[in-house]
């Protein structure tokens, strides 16, 4: 690089690496009391290859949007953060409970981004067969 910031003039192996972007297509398909979330990488990994996504679960209620962290309460397979794969199953969901999960891509240098790079899904339990 010449030592000046970053311009659109510059080839796209000379720009600085920056966080990735959201992930895209994020789908839900319910079972019950699990739920499997599948996404596509992101448009942009910002220029890595360290790519790797968490999962945020959040239980919420209907009215003026309220939802607090899911806690314990759930388990995810494999797990929640450091995810390589896009795909997560998550499972012990409440019945009769609606759900938002956010999934978030970052990267090495997602630290210093403003805020994280993520797209939701919300979906909402049934009851488990009897």
């Amino acid at each position: 690089m010449d030592g000046l910031p970053w311009h659109s003039s510059h080839p796209p192996a000379n720009r600085p690496a920056g966080p990735p972007s959201a992930p895209r297509n994020v789908i839900s398909a319910i079972n019950e009391t699990s739920v499997i979330l599948d996404w596509t990488w992101p448009a942009d990994s910002g220029g890595r290859k360290d790519v790797i996504f968490n999962v945020v679960c959040k239980r919420c209620w209907l009215g003026p949007r309220q939802c607090e962290p899911c806690r314990g309460a759930v388990r995810f397979l494999p797990r929640a953060t450091g995810l390589a794969n896009t795909t997560v199953t998550v499972v012990d969901l409440l019945a009769h409970t609606n759900y938002t999960f956010e999934i978030e891509a970052q990267n090495g240098v997602s630290a210093q981004a403003p805020t994280p790079c993520g797209a939701q899904a919300s979906v909402s339990s049934v009851p488990a067969a009897e």
